[in-house]
């Protein structure tokens, strides 16, 4: 297997092993009742429209600021939600992301050969990179619980980018910001569309990881990808 100069990396389902499961109305009924402590009042109910409503508003302001980028690639910053749903200050508003994040996570843990490949890889020489579909808010602190946070050269969330994968525009602004040849690197991913897609649009090698966040086995891969069974399997 060719060795890369740079590893882009997928966090959730690919290096985190994560359960979350926002659907219960048991949970809105708690991060309802959490949110009194903050001065808001509302029902379960209540809070999961005005929560549904927030976020969809955040999409179309931020869709302004950037035009380029087509809306259903557009990713919220969920920390203003937050700010708004409490109508409170962004201490407040983060105290609050990692309560609600914690009620709503049954599961988290590295993958299998997660942190030792990061280590190994970096022993040979090579970068890593995080690229995710994910909110600063929940996953700094997250990062933090997985031993992850210094493993990596560079990290871009979503949440901080304004976009999502598989656009483009999200892997070139990874490229750039950190000084990237495609041709040297490589994207690490679980899901086919996102990760993988997005990877080979961009003009990048990539690396299939089928985990039981991946939903349905892809019928094909880009002829620039290979499947891989461990994570172990990128020190070979």
């Amino acid at each position: 297997m060719k060795r890369y100069r740079d590893y882009v990396f997928d966090l959730y389902g690919t290096l985190a092993d994560v359960c979350t499961d926002e659907g219960p109305r048991a949970f809105w009924n708690a991060a309802a009742k959490d949110a009194e402590a903050f001065g808001a009042r509302y029902d379960g109910d209540a809070f999961r429209r005005a929560y549904l409503a927030l976020c969809s508003d955040e999409v179309r302001l931020r869709a302004e600021t950037l035009p380029d980028v087509p809306v259903p690639y557009v990713e919220p910053e969920l920390l203003n939600v937050f700010r708004r749903l409490l109508d409170a200050d962004e201490s407040a508003a983060r105290a609050y992301a990692a309560l609600f994040r914690r009620r709503s996570t049954n599961r988290l843990r590295p993958m299998p050969h997660a942190l030792e490949t990061l280590d190994a890889l970096r022993e040979k020489g090579a970068r890593t990179f995080l690229l995710s579909n994910a909110q600063s808010c929940f996953t700094n602190g997250e990062l933090a619980a997985l031993g992850l946070s210094d493993r990596f050269d560079g990290i871009l969330l979503s949440s901080d980018a304004g976009m999502k994968k598989p656009y483009r525009g999200l892997f070139g602004l990874l490229l750039s910001r950190y000084g990237i040849d495609p041709h040297t690197a490589v994207m690490v991913g679980n899901d086919s569309i996102a990760d993988i897609g997005g990877a080979h649009a961009a003009g990048l090698q990539s690396r299939y990881y089928h985990t039981w966040q991946s939903g349905e086995r892809p019928k094909a891969l880009p002829d620039t990808c290979r499947e891989i069974g461990s994570l172990s399997d990128l020190l070979r």
